[in-house]
């Protein structure tokens, strides 16, 4: 919107000084108000005044609310060209949505648009601030204003700010600061006291006008600047007499009435053409075959303005409201047809047809069910639900089969863009109206799909959809499918394998391999060891033909893990980087957020540790971006930290993890949560901690009848950590009933674990030689095992052993390889710990030490506090406690006063 008035904020000091430092300050601010009353004038103001920052400005308009993306299109108009910053499949995400490149041949990842969107701000911003203008946010179409919000709740600490400003009723609140970055502030516009509204008049339209004029106008608009300058243009200076009334601000729609009544009845058609587009421009009047001489009397009257680049608007939103209402209902329908026959974007086009033909038609249906295609290829899932609804609702009455086919892409579309109860409200429909089974069918299994792990009332939808599917091959696949899952989710494991075994047959009889896979996939989860491990593989196989799906994705990524749980660890790397590679340029976002998850952890087994971490941040940032429960990025970068990052960072993220997993209730993550956090006690050196957290992952496993100690190697952890918590007894019973497993799922990798548990239990009972000589000839045994930190954890035991066995040469000897092998995989954390205890043995006491740590101990010898420590070492004051707390157990000291002794240089 352009202001009608100058760009100067009369009586605006304190609010425009306010917003200023509310911005300063990090953030956003929105501004609120009803219409006329300043916040436009504001805006240009604090963004007029901004040298040092990068400016980018988006107006949105009522009329563009249906368009996806529109206001991005409009904030990235003319911003540098950052996207260059971008991973190919973002930024072919992000040209599809902005409209910079032809619709893709594949649906974008609506979650690739908002990553996109994310990290080109954060490219922006790399060297200056940035400020993002928003004006008319209550107009902002809905898949920008998801992407807005998404990015407001990301940007952190990024110099990113946000000013918008929100038009509302009298009395209203603002509904739009989601919009805005945390710390957001909200700022009502009040109504110009009379002296800046005296002012503001003066300003305009001459200092003759006198206090009494001025008075009346001040009481009439009651302080509304946009108001009192309408006022003032019909009444001009002349005093008004007393007994005349003055318009009023209920009265204001008359006033601008009168302004549109004084052109020429000839502009109208031309007029009513630029309220009807959403970006009206000459170019597109002229291609309307309307001659540009028709919007002279309204540029001249300033009821419209136009830019340098032709693009023209009403300089008020009233306007274009009252000049769109006014026309007939014929106009309107004229208008619309002229510009359905003119735009070229799909889903624009849709709109105006559909605008323009109010009544049933089938080709109109086509058109729209077209459209809602080509938004659902643009990112806009949203959007497209609204077109297929509407070519549903456009479908003749005589056709409803016709219509219900639609209305179950609409119910599709309307899952995919996150709104379950539009979905199932679209999905009933579907199945009330289908004339054909296949409708039928696809409704009912939407519907049990939407109720997600809850399968209680899905029973009558699979068995009318069994009913209906019987005698057709391919939808009888589907259907078992859907039966096998809510077998397996109500705990029946056998009738969960009889399904699926009948869903594969189908599957394979009417040659739908997708449907295969997913079947396989099922099958190879729910199955054990070896037996299951087969079908993953030949998931795997028949995933690698097909194009990238969801359960084309999943079936490659376990048939990777699977290879990495028979030790075949650089077959697993392959594969898993070639899904990798595959994933990304595919821009599907939430696929690439869950591979991540099995890149890291192949890297972290096969001694990749500074990959693994990079991967695990990179898995916990989709995560939590994605916005999907972030449970299992933060577990994964718990791992990962554990294995080549920091103690600190690793401790950090497993608990996030656990709360996160215990919030969500998924089971198998829980458990996986549980032992990531056992296994982040043990490298810090508490057993008590870790016994406790892996005890709980332990009874889940029993409970849920899955025990493969395979999937994540903490079995042994938690055995040692047992004894170390003094529970012998306890930890013979589960080293017995882990090794029974491990040898019925053929999983050799874990025996080098179990050896250095059962050498540990061993020595607890006052054999360290015994132990130790045992943990030797398995080193021995295993000197080729495929996980190099689990070599060099048994050499570390073993160091540990002989110690205790009194034999300092090979316990200096074991200790010596467990830190170089841990060097050589960047196995920090773990590395650090090994020397330590090598310097320990060597009689020195502040040898071992971390950087970090060395500076912490200066440090506190200088008598700095916690909080002066992270603040010169840019830790967190949790960071310096959680340092310090391992220093004291380490050195065996209980203060800061003993642990600058203990390290005194001598």
């Amino acid at each position: 919107m352009v202001s009608s008035w100058p760009v100067v904020p009369f009586g605006r000091a304190d609010l425009l000084a306010h917003a200023r430092e509310r911005l300063a300050g990090g953030g956003g601010v929105l501004l609120y108000g009803p219409a006329g009353i300043g916040k436009s004038t504001i805006l240009d103001a604090i963004a007029g005044a901004e040298t040092d920052a990068l400016v980018l400005r988006a107006a949105a308009a009522e009329a563009e609310a249906d368009l996806p993306y529109l206001a991005l299109v409009d904030l990235f108009d003319g911003a540098p060209d950052a996207a260059e910053h971008l991973p190919p499949h973002l930024r072919a995400a992000l040209d599809g949505a902005l409209l910079r490149s032809a619709l893709p041949a594949t649906p974008h990842d609506q979650l690739a648009v908002r990553l996109a969107v994310l990290e080109l701000l954060r490219a922006l911003a790399a060297d200056r601030t940035l400020l993002l203008v928003l004006d008319d946010v209550q107009w902002i179409d809905e898949p920008s204003a998801e992407v807005l919000r998404f990015v407001a709740r990301r940007l952190g600490e990024a110099p990113v700010r946000i000013l918008a400003a929100e038009r509302i009723t009298d009395g209203d609140r603002p509904t739009r600061l989601d919009l805005c970055p945390p710390p957001g502030t909200t700022l009502l516009v009040p109504p110009l006291p009379e002296s800046d509204v005296a002012d503001l008049l003066r300003a305009r339209f001459g200092a003759e006008a006198g206090r009494a004029h001025l008075h009346r106008i001040y009481e009439a608009s009651a302080g509304n600047p946009l108001y009192a300058v309408e006022l003032g243009r019909a009444l001009g200076v002349a005093p008004v007499p007393t007994t005349d009334p003055l318009p009023v601000p209920d009265r204001l729609r008359s006033l601008l009435a009168a302004r549109l009544a004084a052109l020429p009845a000839p502009d109208w058609p031309a007029l009513l053409v630029v309220a009807a587009a959403a970006r009206p421009s000459l170019a597109l009047l002229q291609r309307c075959g309307l001659a540009e001489h028709h919007l002279d009397a309204a540029l001249a009257s300033s009821v419209l303005d136009a830019d340098a680049d032709g693009a023209i608007r009403f300089s008020h939103p009233l306007l274009r409201e009252m000049v769109y209402a006014d026309a007939t209902a014929a106009a309107r329908r004229e208008a619309h047809e002229r510009l359905a026959d003119t735009v070229s974007d799909p889903v624009d086009r849709a709109r105006h047809l559909a605008a323009a033909r109010p009544e049933p038609d089938e080709a109109l249906a086509e058109c729209l069910a077209d459209a809602a295609s080509a938004a659902r290829l643009r990112g806009a899932p949203a959007v497209a639900a609204d077109l297929a609804a509407l070519a549903a609702d456009r479908t003749p009455r005589d056709t409803p089969g016709v219509g219900a086919v639609r209305r179950l892409s609409a119910a599709q579309y309307a899952y995919a863009a996150g709104s379950p109860a539009a979905a199932r409200r679209h999905a009933t429909a579907a199945l009330r109206d289908a004339a054909d089974r296949r409708t039928r069918i696809g409704a009912r299994l939407l519907l049990v799909e939407m109720s997600g792990e809850d399968h209680s009332n899905s029973g009558p939808l699979l068995d009318a959809a069994f009913v209906e599917a019987v005698d057709a091959p391919d939808l009888l696949a589907h259907v078992r499918l859907y039966k096998g899952v809510k077998a397996y989710y109500d705990g029946d494991g056998e009738g969960a394998l009889a399904e699926l075994k009948r869903a594969e047959e189908a599957a394979e009889l009417c040659g739908d391999m997708e449907r295969l896979v997913e079947v396989l996939s099922w099958k190879g989860n729910i199955l054990l060891g070896t037996q299951g491990d087969e079908y993953l593989e030949r998931a795997g196989k028949l995933a690698r033909g097909l194009s990238l799906t969801p359960a084309t994705v999943a079936a490659r990524q376990v048939a990777a893990m699977s290879r990495l749980f028979k030790g075949e660890t650089g077959e697993a790397v392959r594969r898993i980087e070639a899904l990798r590679i595959a994933v990304e340029r595919a821009g599907t976002v939430r696929d690439l957020a869950s591979v991540l998850v099995s890149v890291a952890g192949i890297y972290w087994r096969a001694g990749r540790c500074a990959d693994a971490v990079a991967a695990g941040r990179e898995c916990v940032r989709l995560y939590v971006d994605v916005e999907t429960t972030p449970g299992p990025g933060y577990l994964v970068a718990a791992l990962a930290e554990s294995g080549g990052g920091t103690a600190t960072a690793a401790a950090g993220y497993a608990e996030r993890g656990l709360a996160a997993c215990l919030a969500a209730g998924d089971e198998d993550w829980i458990k996986l949560a549980y032992a990531a956090s056992g296994l982040v006690h043990m490298l810090r050196g508490d057993p008590v901690a870790a016994a406790e957290a892996l005890r709980e992952a332990y009874a889940l496993d029993q409970r849920l009848g899955r025990l493969d100690p395979g999937i994540l190697p903490w079995h042994a952890d938690f055995i040692e950590a047992l004894v170390g918590a003094g529970a012998r007894a306890e930890a013979a019973e589960v080293l017995d009933e882990v090794y029974k497993h491990a040898r019925h799922l053929d999983r050799t990798v874990v025996f080098l674990g179990l050896a250095r548990a059962r050498a540990v239990l061993t020595a607890a009972t006052g054999e360290a030689r015994e132990g130790a000589e045992a943990l030797h000839q398995a080193i021995e045994e295993w000197q080729d095992h495929p996980y190099p930190l689990e070599v060099a954890r048994a050499y570390y035991t073993l160091g540990g052993l002989e110690r205790r066995a009194h034999r300092r040469g090979a316990a200096r000897a074991a200790l010596s390889e467990a830190v170089r092998r841990y060097a050589a995989a960047e196995a920090h954390p773990w590395r650090e710990v090994a020397a330590a205890d090598l310097a320990r043995l060597d009689g020195g006491r502040g040898a071992g030490l971390s950087e970090t740590e060395r500076r912490i101990v200066e440090l506190v010898r200088a008598g700095a506090t916690n909080r002066e420590i992270a603040r010169a070492l840019f830790l967190s004051i949790k960071a310096v406690e959680a340092n310090l707390t391992r220093l004291y157990r380490r050195l065996n000291v209980r203060n800061r006063a003993q642990l600058a002794r203990v390290l005194d240089p001598e």
